[in-house]
C-alpha cells in the first residue's frame, strides 16, 4: 500500500467521510470525501439533543455563465501579465501563460477572500494548451497582499511525471516544493478536471479528481490570504470554482523524530547512533538515535543480544520514541515490518542490511523508510576499486548511507566516498576513546558505537567552528568569474583552482551527442542562435562560445578531466529521457565510473538514471525555504529526496544551518547552490555544509583542509609549553609548515593546565593529544581542523 493511499485511508478513517466515484478509478480508498464537514461517529450514549454540526459557508461560487466574453468577474485582479492575457470565454476563465515558459501570468480572486485562512477550493479545469508537457498551471491559495507569498498546487500538462503535480511555496523570489506526486494521466485538453484544496491551520491536502496527491504542513507564519490562477508556458482554462469554509481540522501527519543534539563546536558533528541501547534508550525525550536489531516476530534487541520488547507492541502503547536503525536480515522482517510502519505511520527510521536485495525490496515496499548498507563485514581494503564499488553498492540498495568497519576510517577513504554524494558512518564496537577520536576526525558522517559517551566527551572538548570534516567545492560551470561558463578550459581551470567537482549542463544534438550548455539555446553564450536540441553536433561546432571557445561534447570533458582528482557534476538540463542512455555510453567509453554524479531538477531524468545507471549517485536540484516549523521542513526535503536516494541540492538563500543539523541524522547531504558573495559563502562554510557550488572556486584555493603533525612523538619537559610543527595542507594542495600550541588532551598520566591555547604538563609522565590549527577567513570568523593524535613524552 502506497504512503498516498494510506493516509487517505486515514483521513478517511478518522473523519467518517464517503469516498466519491471516478470513472477512472474504481478504488474508493484514496478518493476525496464528497462533504466538508462530515457527521462524526454516533456517541455511544448520545445527547438526546445534540446542537446540529455548523454548516460551511459557500465563500465564492464562479461558474463564469453570467460574464461578458473578454472580462474578469468582479473583484478579480491581474497580478502578473497583459490584461489581455485573462479572459472569459463561451462560459470558462482562461489564463494566458504561453508566452513564457518560466514566468507565470497570474490573477487573483476577490480581495476579501484574504482574511481567509481555513478554506476548501474546488477547481474545474483542463491545461488548454502546453508549449512543452513540462510547462504547468497552478491553484494559489494562502496568498500575500502582493505577487508573494503564495503556496499552490501545481500541475503539469505531464502530470504523469514525478513532479507532474507538487505542492509548492513562494516566497522573496525562492521556490520551495513541500512535496510531490505523479498523477495517474496527462492532462488532456479535451477532458475536465477537478483540483481540491483543503486547507485548515498548519495542514493542507491536494487532491486531483478525488486522488489525494500531496498531504503536508503549511507555515503557521502564513495562516491565512487570497486564492488565485496562474500558468507557465500554458494557458489554463477554468470552467468553475468554488470556495467553502473549512471548519473542521484534518488529521494530523505522524511525528519527526526529534533527536538530542550534543554540545559541541564541531560545525554539522557527526550524527552518534547507540549500538547497545537500553529500554531507557528507546522512550527518551529528545530521542537517541539507536541501533536495533530486528528479527521476524519484530522484536527488538541490541548488539549483544538481550530482548529489548516488541516493535509493534511498544508502537501500539506509544512507548517508543527513539530514532532506529533497525537491522533486518529476513524477507520475513521486512514483509513483518511493512503493515506495523504502515499502521503507525512509522516512517522516520533506517533500515540497515548487509544484504542488498532486501534493502532495495524494502525501499520499494515502504518508499519513506530510509536505508543503510552495512560494509562491516565485507573483504574490503582502503583502494579506489572497492571505495567504488561501496558507492555503487549503496546506490543500487537505494541507499544514501554506508556503514564502513574500522579498517576504512582514514581520511582519504572517507572523503571519496563522500565525494560520490554517500553518507558515510563508522561502526566501533568496545572502543578505546582514542580509537573513537580517530573515527571522528576522519571526517565520517556518523558513528555507530557502543560508547557514545566517548564521542560526546571529545564533541564537548572541540572549539567552535572545527571542521571535522571539510566542505567539498564544486566549480559551477567550471569556473565563470575567469573562464567562460561550460567550457573545457573552465573546467580545467577549476580542477586547477582545487575545486573537489566540476557541474556541467548537458543537452542532447539530433545527431545524439552529448553537448555541454547551459542554456535551451545558443543565443546567450555563442555567436548564434537557436535551440541546442534541434540542431547537429557539426551545426553546434561552426559556433563560436564567448572567448573564442567551442561548443564541448561530454567526451571532451571526460578526456580532459580524466585520472584527475575532481569528479564531474552532471547537470541533465534535457527533457529527452533517452539522454541518459546516451551519458552511460559515454562514461563506458572513457572509464570514468568513478568520476561522474548526475544531478537535476527533472526528477523523471533522475528515475531515469535509476533504471539505467542504478550505481551512479543522484542529486535532487529544487528551490528550498527553510520553515519555522522544523517537521516540515524534515518532511519537505524527505519528499524531495527518497524518491531518488539523492542528495538534497537546494538554493543557498533560505537554508538555515539548523535545518542541516537536524536532517544529517537521517542520511542527509546537503549541496546548496550558487554562491556568488563571499560572506555568504564563508558562512556555509563554517556552518559544515556538505559541498558548495559556487562561480569563484578560487576563493578557496588557499584554505587549509588538513593539518597532519610533522612528528608522531614528542617531548616536552615538565611546566613547559607544549609546541609542535604542523604539516598544512590548502584547497589547491600546496603544503606549508606552521607551528601550534593548541591541542587537545586526550590521555595523561600526569596532571596538565590548558589555558590560552597552551598545555603544560606539571610533572614527568606520557600523554596522549590531538592539535590544532585556526585559520582566520576573509569575511571574518575563522575554523578549527583538528591533526592526527601525537604520542609526548614529559621529562
Amino acid at each position: 500500500m502506497s504512503r498516498v493511499i494510506l493516509l487517505a485511508l486515514m483521513l478517511v478513517a478518522i473523519t467518517g467521510m464517503a469516498g466519491c466515484s471516478d470513472d477512472s478509478d474504481s478504488s474508493d480508498d484514496n478518493k476525496i470525501p464528497p462533504v466538508t464537514n462530515p457527521e462524526p461517529d454516533p456517541d455511544p450514549d448520545p445527547d438526546p439533543d445534540p446542537d446540529p454540526e455548523p454548516e460551511p459557508n459557500i465563500l465564492l461560487d464562479e461558474d463564469f455563465e453570467a460574464i461578458a466574453e473578454g472580462k474578469l468577474p468582479e473583484g478579480w485582479m491581474v497580478m502578473d501579465g497583459a490584461e489581455e492575457l485573462f479572459y472569459t470565454k463561451e462560459g470558462s476563465l482562461f489564463v494566458d501563460g504561453r508566452g513564457n515558459n518560466y514566468t507565470p501570468v497570474a490573477v487573483r480572486l476577490p480581495e476579501f477572500l484574504q482574511d481567509q485562512g481555513n478554506y476548501r477550493i474546488e477547481v474545474s479545469f483542463t491545461i488548454a494548451e502546453a508549449n512543452t508537457t513540462s510547462r504547468w498551471v497552478g491553484m494559489q491559495y494562502r496568498t500575500g497582499l502582493g505577487v508573494e507569498p503564495y503556496y499552490q498546487m501545481a500541475i503539469r500538462q505531464n502530470a504523469t511525471a514525478a513532479n507532474g503535480t507538487e505542492h509548492a511555496f513562494r516566497n522573496t523570489g525562492q521556490w520551495s516544493i513541500v512535496d510531490k506526486a505523479g498523477f495517474s494521466e496527462v492532462i488532456d485538453p479535451a477532458k475536465l478536471y477537478t483540483a481540491t484544496i483543503v486547507v485548515h491551520g498548519d495542514r493542507v491536502q491536494q487532491y486531483l479528481n478525488g486522488t489525494l496527491l500531496q498531504d503536508s504542513v503549511l507555515d503557521s507564519d502564513f495562516s491565512q490570504g487570497g486564492v488565485g490562477f496562474q500558468a507557465a508556458g500554458s494557458l489554463l482554462r477554468v470552467e468553475g470554482v468554488t470556495v467553502t469554509e473549512q471548519l473542521k481540522a484534518l488529521p494530523p501527519l505522524p511525528p519527526m523524530v526529534s533527536v538530542a543534539e550534543p554540545e559541541t563546536g564541531a560545525s554539522m558533528a557527526p550524527s552518534i547512533t547507540n549500538l547497545s541501547p537500553v529500554a531507557g534508550d528507546l522512550t527518551a525525550s529528545p530521542a537517541n538515535s539507536v541501533f536495533l536489531k530486528l528479527d521476524d516476530q519484530l522484536m527488538l534487541s541490541g548488539q549483544n543480544g538481550g530482548s529489548l520488547g516488541y516493535l509493534d507492541q511498544m508502537l501500539d502503547a506509544g512507548e517508543f520514541t527513539a530514532m532506529p536503525m533497525l537491522y533486518v536480515t529476513s524477507q520475513a522482517a521486512v514483509d513483518a515490518l511493512k503493515p506495523v510502519v504502515e499502521r503507525h505511520q512509522f516512517f522516520d527510521l533506517t533500515l540497515v542490511s548487509d544484504n542488498q536485495e532486501l534493502l532495495k525490496d524494502a525501499r520499494e515496499k515502504m518508499p519513506f523508510v530510509r536505508a543503510a548498507v552495512d560494509f562491516t563485514h565485507a573483504n574490503l581494503v582502503a583502494g579506489p576499486a572497492d571505495l567504488l564499488r561501496i558507492v555503487q553498492t549503496t546506490n543500487q540498495s537505494k541507499a544514501k548511507i554506508a556503514i564502513l568497519p574500522e579498517s576504512l576510517l582514514d581520511k582519504t577513504s572517507v572523503q571519496y566516498i563522500q565525494n560520490r554524494l554517500i553518507s558515510v558512518w563508522g561502526q566501533l564496537e568496545q572502543p578505546e576513546y582514542v580509537q573513537t577520536v580517530d573515527a571522528l576526525t576522519a571526517g565520517v558522517n556518523g558513528l555507530l558505537t557502543t560508547d557514545p559517551d566517548q564521542a560526546l566527551a571529545f564533541f564537548t572538548a572541540l572549539p567552535e567552528n572545527t571542521l571535522l570534516r571539510k566542505p567539498l567545492v564544486v566549480g559551477h560551470r567550471g569556473v565563470p568569474s575567469q573562464v567562460s561558463e561550460n567550457t573545457v578550459a573552465g573546467a580545467l581551470k577549476a580542477v586547477e583552482l582545487g575545486a573537489d567537482a566540476v557541474e556541467s549542463d548537458i543537452y542532447l544534438t539530433t545527431d545524439n551527442q552529448v553537448v555541454v550548455m547551459h542554456d535551451g539555446t545558443v543565443d546567450r553564450t555563442t555567436d548564434g542562435t537557436g535551440a541546442v536540441e534541434e540542431k547537429s553536433l557539426a551545426e553546434l561546432k561552426a559556433l563560436t562560445v564567448d572567448g573564442g571557445h567551442s561548443v564541448p561534447t561530454m567526451d571532451e570533458f571526460f578526456t580532459a578531466l580524466k585520472g584527475k582528482r575532481a569528479v564531474h557534476f552532471v547537470e541533465i538540463k534535457s527533457g529527452k529521457p533517452e539522454i541518459v542512455e546516451h551519458l552511460k555510453a559515454a562514461i563506458e567509453r572513457h572509464g570514468v565510473h568513478d568520476q561522474v554524479i548526475v544531478i537535476s531538477f527533472n526528477s523523471d531524468q533522475l528515475l531515469k538514471l535509476q533504471e539505467v545507471m542504478p550505481g551512479v549517485s543522484g542529486g535532487f536540484l529544487t528551490g528550498f525555504s527553510s520553515d519555522s516549523n522544523m517537521e516540515k521542513n524534515l518532511r519537505t526535503i524527505l519528499n524531495a529526496t527518497q524518491q531518488y536516494s539523492s542528495t538534497f541540492n537546494p538554493s543557498y538563500g533560505s537554508l538555515a544551518p539548523e535545518v542541516m543539523e537536524a536532517a544529517k541524522h537521517r542520511g542527509t547531504t546537503f549541496w546548496p547552490w550558487t554562491f556568488r558573495n563571499l560572506a555568504d559563502a564563508e558562512k556555509y562554510y563554517l556552518a559544515g555544509t556538505h559541498g558548495l557550488t559556487t562561480d569563484y572556486a578560487q576563493w578557496f584555493s588557499d584554505y587549509p583542509v588538513t593539518v597532519e603533525p610533522v612528528k608522531s612523538d614528542l617531548v616536552v619537559a615538565a611546566n613547559s609549553a607544549l609546541l609542535a610543527d604542523l604539516t598544512v595542507t590548502t584547497q589547491v594542495g600546496n603544503n606549508m609548515t606552521a607551528a601550534t600550541s593548541d591541542f587537545l588532551v586526550l590521555e595523561s598520566t600526569v596532571s596538565y593546565a590548558n589555558t590560552s591555547g597552551t598545555v603544560v604538563f606539571e610533572a614527568p609522565g606520557s600523554a596522549v593529544v590531538v592539535p590544532l590549527y585556526e585559520y582566520t577567513l576573509t569575511e571574518g570568523g575563522s575554523y578549527y581542523l583538528v591533526g592526527a593524535r601525537q604520542q609526548v613524552t614529559i621529562n
